[in-house]
């Protein structure tokens, strides 16, 4: 019976270090899905306003006016940009609209955000996913 004990105590042991979070990820492990809204609140909306219509509490600082995320359908008649914009997000296009790029480069951040073993890249390519289908949600109506 001793033994029997020792054996469950140890899977009681692991169970709750494993279901406490205190597993570290490896290589390998699936990417977790992000939250876009929360991305959004965290990292944009300091400059692109809550709603994204350009009137967040940094603008008076910014020598140009963060884009309205608002009417990027509209902009792109009626369709939702998704490539460019993830492509604008990540740092792959500089916009003239942003000039010397005050806004930061998100696909950078975004690979530096976790600290365990997971493909950084594929993080922050989820990140940016989730973001822009926030953004997606954002548009205006008839755009």
């Amino acid at each position: 019976m001793p033994r029997c004990s020792q054996v469950a105590t140890i899977l009681v042991v692991l169970t709750v270090v494993f279901l406490s979070g205190c597993y570290s990820p490896t290589a390998g492990s699936p990417i977790p899905t992000y939250d876009g809204a929360r991305l959004y609140r965290e990292n944009c909306a300091s400059c692109h306003g809550r709603t994204g219509d350009g009137d967040g509490p940094l603008v008076a600082g910014l020598k140009q006016p963060p884009a309205n995320l608002r009417v990027l359908s509209v902009r792109n008649n009626g369709q939702f940009p998704r490539l460019a914009i993830i492509r604008q997000i990540d740092g792959r296009d500089l916009s003239v609209a942003h000039g010397s790029r005050e806004m930061p480069v998100w696909g950078w951040q975004f690979r530096q955000a976790d600290n365990d073993k997971r493909d950084p890249n594929q993080q922050a390519s989820a990140r940016i996913d989730a973001l822009v289908d926030h953004l997606a949600t954002l548009q205006s109506p008839g755009g």
